[in-house]
């Protein structure tokens, strides 16, 4: 969970756009690669792995709404 002190730490780079937006690509390529690994898992294990890999990096992607949130709420 996110804490106040720690979106503070967080606040320079979910607020420099340029550093955002690459983090926020390069995340959104590692989920996509986790969404393809579903649609071919063969294992249930695997399947849920990468369903928790793909959530991860789901909430990594919420992360700037979070630290935003807490700062101003």
């Amino acid at each position: 969970m996110l804490d106040k002190e720690m979106a503070n730490r967080l606040g320079p780079l979910v607020n420099n756009p340029e550093l955002w937006e690459a983090l926020k690509e390069h995340l959104n390529n590692l989920r996509n690669l986790e969404l393809q690994g579903l649609a071919v898992a063969t294992s249930e294990l695997e399947l849920y792995r990468k369903q928790g890999k793909a959530s991860s990096l789901a909430n990594l992607l919420k992360l700037k709404n979070k630290q935003q949130k807490l700062n101003n709420g």
